[in-house]
């Protein structure tokens, strides 16, 4: 048996030296996609001050984004099932990084919510694309490297944070900073795609038989169109619990970006000044557990880690919620909204994971669960704002508890059938790359 770690190394150096460098590219791409997102969310306030727009023409106008991504996932996935990842992102890297100079043009509700819902669409395409590669390099490597991929993702948003925080302290107009800021990230990222694999699922082409790479590739395809029409039936029912999980964590991360601030001040009574302390607390939680979260689901399994951090999760945030109206409650509540951080860290990349081995193609099985995250992501703010209108917003956020713990519930599907985390068999050469082959019990 390959040690860990040892995988790469077995196909010598000149595999692992390629493995090594797509992962980089895949982490700088999913890096730049998260800086220039993270930048927009500080300068929200002065759109709405220069259009001279309320709240609720505001919140329309702000639709679009998560409209436009969850309009082309499915797109977005049938464009790398036929293109390819790497072409896919060389496509949208350009358009995505290009699309924050027009907010020149924007001029008012409707012209705004139609660059935001294509900014997300360009934005839905790369964030399939570079998933659908960290998958395939995922199953060179033959163990988890998706957690650390979405790591990179959540420095590039605290990173974007700070750089919009900073520019609107300066004063730098909006269509400067995106133009120059753009420009840098497509500079640094488009190059880097040289080192990505060309064929992140040709193990699945060039292997006619089932086979699971114990979370770490895609489903094979080109068996009997019998016993394809079978499996994707058996997929069913997996593929609904993927969803769930999916749904239960993107709407967590919503409820943390949009009502934790409206939680501290209002029921803890903490001071304006600290209210982006929560999702300060929920994203610094999250890029520590991802840090080490490929070590974890490696040794203990996916089922097993996701499964723990939702149960410490529901522990924190609910001592939290018992102690908002204490004198520390504000404290708590920071705390609270870094244990769901914590919780649902390694969520994402369980989810990915395991439904690119649920399909015969990656791009399309990711999209299809983002698309139910994004749906989630969506209706979480004004599900937790409807429950708020009726029992307060204390009341409310209980439904998080009830979120964690289907996540816990359903964290059984995240884990491959018959494989063991801690032995996933030894690493095989397919098509020059390491590939880890594994039985599957299907």
């Amino acid at each position: 048996m390959t040690p860990p770690g040892g995988e790469a190394a077995a196909g010598g150096d000149g595999t692992r030296r390629r493995l090594a460098r797509a992962r980089a590219a895949t982490m700088i791409v999913l890096f730049v996609l998260a800086v220039v997102l993270g930048s927009w969310a500080p300068r929200v306030a002065q759109v709405k001050g220069e259009l001279g727009l309320g709240d609720g023409r505001l919140g329309l106008a702000l639709l679009g984004a998560p409209s436009g991504a969850v309009a082309s996932l499915w797109l977005a996935g049938i464009a790398v099932t036929r293109f390819g990842s790497v072409a896919v992102v060389r496509a949208a890297l350009p358009a995505y990084c290009g699309v924050g100079a027009l907010l020149v043009l924007v001029h008012g509700q409707w012209s705004l919510f139609a660059l935001l819902a294509l900014w997300g669409a360009t934005s839905s395409g790369l964030d399939i694309a570079a998933n659908a590669q960290a998958v395939g390099v995922q199953a060179g490597y033959g163990r988890p490297i998706m957690a650390s991929a979405h790591a990179a993702w959540t420095a590039g948003a605290l990173s974007g944070a700070g750089i919009g925080t900073a520019a609107a302290a300066l004063a730098v107009p909006m269509g400067a900073q995106f133009a120059v800021l753009g420009a840098i990230c497509l500079l640094v990222a488009l190059p880097v795609t040289r080192w990505m694999l060309a064929d992140p699922v040709r193990v699945a082409r060039e292997d006619p038989r089932p086979c699971d790479t114990g979370g770490a590739g895609p489903v094979a395809a080109g068996v009997h169109p019998g016993r394809a029409r079978r499996l994707r039936r058996r997929a069913v029912g997996p593929f609904a619990a993927l969803c769930a999980v999916s749904f239960g964590s993107f709407l967590c991360e919503g409820v943390a970006a949009d009502w934790s601030g409206v939680y501290l001040t209002e029921v803890t009574g903490a001071a304006a000044s600290g209210a982006g302390a929560g999702f300060v607390a929920f994203t610094v939680c999250m890029l520590a557990v991802r840090l080490v979260g490929d070590r974890a689901l490696g040794r203990f399994g996916p089922t097993r880690t996701v499964r723990a951090l939702a149960g410490a999760a529901i522990v924190g945030f609910a001592t939290a919620l018992a102690l908002a109206a204490s004198p520390g409650g504000a404290i708590a509540g920071v705390l609270g909204f870094g244990t769901i951080g914590a919780g649902t860290a390694c969520v994402a990349p369980a989810v990915f994971s395991r439904a690119a081995q649920l399909g015969a193609s990656a791009g399309r099985s990711i999209a299809l669960v983002s698309t139910v995250g994004y749906a989630g992501w969506l209706a979480g703010p004004p599900l937790v704002g409807g429950l708020a209108e009726l029992a307060g917003l204390h009341r409310a956020l209980t439904v998080v508890l009830l979120l964690l713990a289907t996540i816990a519930a359903f964290a059984p599907a995240l884990s491959s059938p018959g494989i063991d985390p801690r032995r996933a068999g030894s690493p095989k050469r397919v098509g020059g790359d390491v590939r880890r082959s594994a039985r599957v019990d299907r």
